[in-house]
């Protein structure tokens, strides 16, 4: 009998629509490549059909003309499904070999005729859709073909066919016959959703007339056909609405035998189910089963067959959860809460079930058939759902009459003693696994693989069941789960013993007879005398196993071995704990460890030796304990061992890596502690040294210099010593710093001196060179070590010292590119000089002593150096700085100009020069084809014309037409060209002159004219107008009146509207020092000063000189208008050098001292005694300084007291 717990196979597979193939002769070359064409797909995902080979034309099940009478029992016979899917076609089409132009025409269509009339025939009454493919060997006409017109509609007559139902499948080309192929697939798919469209209208048809009450199981039949046939047109909204109506049907249908509706309620929710998930409707899916479950969970069956029940909610779980992980597959996410890993579980828990309530009739139906009672064979039921023993449903002629319903039942449970549930629990159980892992809730799947390992224990698999016990182990000593780890060790030593694993059942015995184990103490204590009679060569004595069990470790046992137990993985019986009386021993002390040892078994243990491994394998033979140690239960015993150092072994680390307690008898029993915690372990250090060393150094520690450190070594100790190593290393990641012996060009990190012997209170001197390559932090480490012989033992000796050191850059250089008028400069220009200056900042308190600057210019510029032999002191209260002057000859991008290179030591040192560089800017140069300057006065006057110069000059080889436009805009009034067009000739020039009238004072703009070169339209007015002057300053008319009267102080003043000017009357003598002085500082750039008994006012001055109240000097610049007549050109530049100065603060003994000023193109020059002007190469003064003039002011170097502020807000006030 085939139970009705599964499901049928043809709801497992998919459905697709069965198109049946006639007329073809597989043995045919020709007939054979049209059927593997359309077969390829015929069971995959992708094919659209399922095909079958009509070979008979009565193959065809006949259609049973019904009578709606309702059946007696039964709802959905079991053929159904395989008939619908496999038998019956829902087309057929006919394949004949006939062309148009067949010379035996008449003869092969009356023959296509007939054949298809047999096939009408043969399907009966069924509304099975019919074509005919014609294959035609020629190629196709190219037009209308009015001959195949006139056949196809005759062979169309013969046939009774629709004109739609006629095809050709032309084969003259073998590798266009796939294309033709699938045009014809999707043609027979058409007709064969049209046939099942139609079934489900007929059964429509049929169900509407079933009304009365007695028709229900009818209405459930039909609800069931409908929904399958949708289902197979994949139109699945429908066939999942349909399958919802079918459920609820079922569970209003009214019958005796409630298991029917059981099984057949399970096929439609698994199609529910399958719809739900492929729609993407997971929690209808889910919804639906758990109604399912909850309504059939309680279901009451036979009480003998209880056991079908269990396995049926098995098996409704195990399809729901392979519904879910395939739609996992295709891409459903599951939570961690919901997944299939629950449905396996509660699958393999029924058949769990299953298994324990056929335990209750096993023995019973065991002791009937041995007493002789008769085993019926069971005959299969028409209906699905029906039990042997229901009346009518099957031919009683076969059975000879109805069968006994207990004789059934007792074939039944005879069939269920055959059954190995462990074969159906396991794979449940590793899909669980497989899920639980994926989704890492970790102790669920340490409880499956443990409910893995007994099923494999009762299916007598100790093997499997022992390594799946042991990968859980590690995780429940962990967690100190105590209940768990106990049984799992239960389960584990079963399975040692029964496949005869003495090293593993040694190892858990250990284990379970701790005190940890929840056993009872009369079982650790047959556990404790089973390790006793391994000792003694017995066999362990278990309730499991039989005598051949007994045999086998008896034969393992014959001979002596060594069983190891590594007890720092288990929780076992014994602990064990060592510790050094000390972290550190010198060479020549005793080295003192102690070792406690625990037990907690029921019975006392002996050992008979303890042995101390060392990871200095030197060692293992120096702590080893042989004698009888008795460890009670709960009674700490302490053993305490000493040895001494290899004095070789100064600086290294001793560690105690493992502690063996040796159990011994016929065979021996080895308790290995590897790693014992808390990890015991010491350092044996060298004597301490009593000499010293003692190192000098500079500080700071300067970058690239080569600095000369002195070692001093003292022998302090009693007696001579001797090997003398004095080891030096820097400790940096960067390898910032290196070290050298004298005279020695090879650098290292780490320098060894050495000395044969030195005697005591001797003293001996070593040095050696540093030198640091880049700033950074770095630890200078040196180690002194020597041999010493007291009590005739050489003993080592070692003393290390660390200094912490930060190197530091000697100077700060900072370089700057500035053009002749002293503004920055991003871009050159081949027509115009560079000026580079380099600032040379001290960064630390060392006086450095600058020897010289070099520079290395690319050959791209002009550049003449002149070599300088003075030398510079650079302290952190001064400023080196270096100018020099570079012209680019051709225009190129991103050119490096060159390096810089300054050569310096310490003042203070006698060592070699170091030289340091440092590369000068990148820069772009741009050529111009005219060079454009202006002649500006330094200043103006309030309503006063300034006179212009501007002028023009053509360095390219091309004439030049050039557009001036000039704007003077709102702050000026303008007198000149102010639209000009003129041509200038190769190295010609060209001047416009120009009247301004500032109408405003202060620092104004000035008007700047827009340039356009016609020839080079685009070059900007910005780049071309870069040299000119931007700016003046405008002075306001200022009148100043000294009053005859010196001696009193009636100042007055007043504003003139109509000059702009003002008008003032000081007495200035009464006036403090300091307002004197800014007073002067402006009278001394005015031009318009009217003096009132000047002689007095210059004898005051003069009085003052003397008395020393005014001690500092002032250099003023004068324009002279006369002699700017020439625009200088780049030939007439001044010859570029280098230009030096140094800026120092003043001091109590030079009352003059030295400051600096720029000048527009010569740089900087340096001031030093009253009417002296110095400067470096003895450059030439034609630029537009003409005169300067020393006039006795106090010194603007020093900060304002708040005395002189105020003085200076009076002044501006007036």
């Amino acid at each position: 009998m085939k139970v009705d717990v599964g499901l049928p196979d043809e709801l497992l597979s998919p459905l697709y629509p069965n198109i049946g193939l006639a007329g073809l002769n597989l043995k045919n070359p020709l007939h054979s490549s049209i059927w593997d064409a359309f077969s390829t797909n015929m069971h995959s995902d992708n094919g659209p059909g399922r095909y079958m080979l009509v070979k008979d034309y009565n193959m065809f099940p006949k259609r049973k003309e019904g009578t709606n009478k309702p059946p007696p029992t039964g709802i959905l016979q079991r053929g159904w499904f395989n008939k619908h899917l496999n038998l019956i076609p829902a087309a057929v089409i006919l394949f004949y070999e006939l062309d148009w132009n067949d010379s035996h025409w008449a003869e092969k269509q009356l023959d296509c005729g007939l054949q298809l009339n047999y096939l009408r025939s043969g399907l009966g009454n069924r509304a099975t859709k019919l074509a005919v493919v014609l294959i035609q060997k020629n190629s196709l006409p190219a037009g209308e073909d009015a001959l195949a017109v006139e056949r196809a509609t005759s062979l169309c007559n013969a046939c009774e066919l629709m004109s739609n139902s006629l095809f050709v499948l032309p084969v003259l080309h073998a590798d266009h016959l796939v294309g033709y192929v699938i045009r014809l697939q999707n043609v027979f798919i058409d007709q064969a959703v049209l046939y099942y469209l139609n079934e489900t209208k007929r059964i429509k048809n049929n169900k509407d007339t079933l009304n009365r009450p007695n028709y229900q199981l009818l209405q459930a039949r039909h609800l069931i056909k409908v929904s399958f046939f949708h289902e197979i047109r994949k139109d699945t909204p429908t066939a999942l609405k349909h399958y919802n109506m079918t459920y609820s049907q079922l569970l209003e249908t009214k019958v005796s035998n409630r298991h029917q509706i059981k099984i057949l309620c399970g096929f439609i929710n698994f199609k529910i189910c399958q719809l739900s998930f492929r729609t993407g409707a997971p929690l209808d899916a889910i919804a639906q089963f758990d109604r399912h479950i909850k309504q059939f969970k309680e279901y009451t069956e036979p009480p003998e067959l209880e056991f079908q029940h269990r396995q049926w909610l098995s098996h409704q779980f195990q399809f729901f959860g392979d519904l879910f992980n395939d739609a996992i597959s295709a891409g459903l996410t599951a939570l961690q809460t919901k997944h299939p890993g629950f449905y396996y579980l509660q699958a393999a828990q029924y058949t769990i079930q299953r298994r324990q309530l056929s335990d209750l009739f096993k023995d019973t139906v065991r002791n009937l058939v041995a007493e002789g009672k008769q085993v019926i064979q069971l005959p299969i039921t028409k209906y699905f759902g029906q039990f042997p023993w229901d009346l009518e449903h099957f031919n009683s002629a076969l059975t000879n009459g109805n069968l006994d319903a207990d004789d059934c039942i007792f074939t039944i449970q005879h069939q269920e003693l055959d059954v190995d549930y462990s074969r159906i629990i396991i794979p449940l159980l590793n899909k669980a696994v497989g899920q639980f892992k994926q989704y890492k809730p970790t102790r669920m799947k340490r409880y499956l693989m443990l409910e893995m390992g007994n099923e494999y224990y009762l299916a007598g698999d100790y093997e499997k069941a022992f390594s799946i016990a042991m990968c859980v182990l590690g995780e429940y000593r962990r967690e100190r789960w105590w209940s768990l780890l106990t049984a799992v060790l239960d389960l584990c030593l079963k399975c040692a013993y029964l496949v005869g694993n003495v090293q593993d059942y040694v190892a858990i015995c250990c284990e379970l007879i701790g005190v940890n184990m929840l056993k009872h103490v009369e079982d650790k204590a047959d556990l404790q005398n089973n390790l006793f009679g391994i000792l003694q060569g017995k066999g362990p004595a278990m309730r499991e196993g039989d005598e051949s069990i007994q045999q086998l470790w008896n034969k393992k046992l014959a001979a002596s071995q060594e069983y190891v137990v590594e007890m720092t993985k288990l929780s076992s019986f014994l602990s064990c704990s060592s510790s050094f009386t000390s972290n550190t021993f010198q060479v020549d002390d005793t080295i003192r460890f102690k070792i406690q040892l625990v037990s907690t078994a029921a019975l006392p243990v002996t050992v008979d030796k303890v042995v101390v491994c060392f990871d200095n394998k030197k060692y293992d033979s120096m702590a080893v304990r042989d004698e009888k140690i008795e460890l009670l239960a709960n009674s700490p015993v302490n053993l305490s061992f000493e040895m001494e150092p290899i004095s070789n072994d100064a600086a290294c680390i001793l560690k105690i890596s493992s502690i063996k307690l040796y159990i011994s008898g016929e065979n021996s029993i080895v308790l290995q502690f590897g790693d014992v915690f808390p990890v015991a372990k010491c350092k044996i250090v060298p004597r301490v040294a009593r000499a010293t060393t003692s190192l000098a150094l500079k500080s700071p520690v300067l970058v690239g210099e080569f600095q000369q450190l002195t070692v001093n070594l003292a022998n302090k100790e009693e007696c001579r010593i001797s090997n003398v190593v004095f080891c030096v290393q820097v400790k940096s990641t960067t390898y910032a710093a290196e070290i050298s012996k004298p005279n020695d060009n090879t650098f290292d990190t780490k320098l060894d001196f050495r000395l044969d012997c030195l005697d005591p209170l001797q003293s001996s001197d070593t040095s050696f060179i540093m030198r640091c390559s880049s700033e950074a932090k770095f630890d200078l480490s040196y180690v002194l070590s020597y041999s010493i012989t007291l009590n005739n033992k050489t003993y080592l000796c070692e003393s290390r010292s660390d200094m912490m050191l930060s190197s530091v850059a000697p100077f700060h250089s900072s370089i700057s590119l500035m053009s002749s008028r002293c503004d920055p400069m991003e871009t050159l220009l081949t027509c115009d000089r560079c000026l580079i200056f380099n600032e040379l900042t001290a960064t630390h308190d060392s006086c450095i002593e600058i020897k010289d600057i070099k520079y290395d210019i690319n050959p791209e510029f002009i550049f003449d150096e002149t070599p300088n032999g003075d030398t510079f002191l650079l302290t952190k209260d001064n400023v080196v700085t270096d100018c020099i002057a570079i012209q680019p000859k051709s225009p190129s991008k991103n050119t490096k100009i060159g390096s810089v290179s300054v050569t310096w030591r310490r003042s203070d040192s006698t060592q070699t020069y170091t030289t340091t560089s440092r590369s000068l800017p990148t820069v772009s140069v741009n050529s111009l084809p005219v060079y454009l300057t202006n002649v500006v006065p330094s200043y103006g006057t309030l309503f006063d014309p300034i006179s212009i110069r501007l002028c023009v000059v053509n360095i390219s080889n091309y004439v030049q037409e050039i557009d001036i436009v000039a704007e003077p805009g709102d702050l000026f009034m303008f007198a000149g060209h102010k639209h000009l067009r003129c041509k200038i000739l190769p190295n010609e020039k060209e001047y416009l002159q120009y009247q301004l009238v500032p109408l405003k004072s202060g620092l104004l703009s000035m008007p700047q004219p827009i340039i356009k070169l016609l020839r080079h339209p685009d070059v900007e007015t910005a780049v071309l107008t870069s040299k000119l002057t931007k700016s003046i300053y405008v002075k306001p008319k200022v009148f100043i009146t000294i009053s005859p009267n010196l001696r009193t102080y009636t100042p007055s003043s007043r504003f003139r509207p109509q000059s702009g000017s003002y008008e003032s009357t000081l007495n200035l003598l009464s006036l403090p020092v300091e307002l004197l002085t800014l007073i002067l500082t402006y009278l001394s750039t005015s031009d318009l000063i009217n003096f009132t008994n000047s002689s007095t006012l210059l004898r005051s001055l003069r009085s003052s000189l003397q008395s020393g109240q005014i001690s500092s000097y002032l250099i003023r610049r004068r324009e002279d208008q006369e002699n700017l007549s020439s625009t200088p050109s780049p030939d007439r530049l001044p010859p570029a050098g280098p230009l030096r100065e140094v800026n120092s603060s003043p001091s109590s003994e030079s009352p003059s001292p030295k400051f600096s000023f720029r000048t527009p193109l010569l740089g900087r020059l340096t001031a030093g005694e009253p009417g002296a002007i110095k400067r470096r190469n003895s450059c030439s003064l034609t630029s537009p300084v003409s005169s300067i003039t020393l006039l006795h002011v106090p010194a603007p170097m020093t900060p304002l007291s708040s005395t002189e502020k105020k003085s200076k807000k009076r002044l501006r006030r007036l």
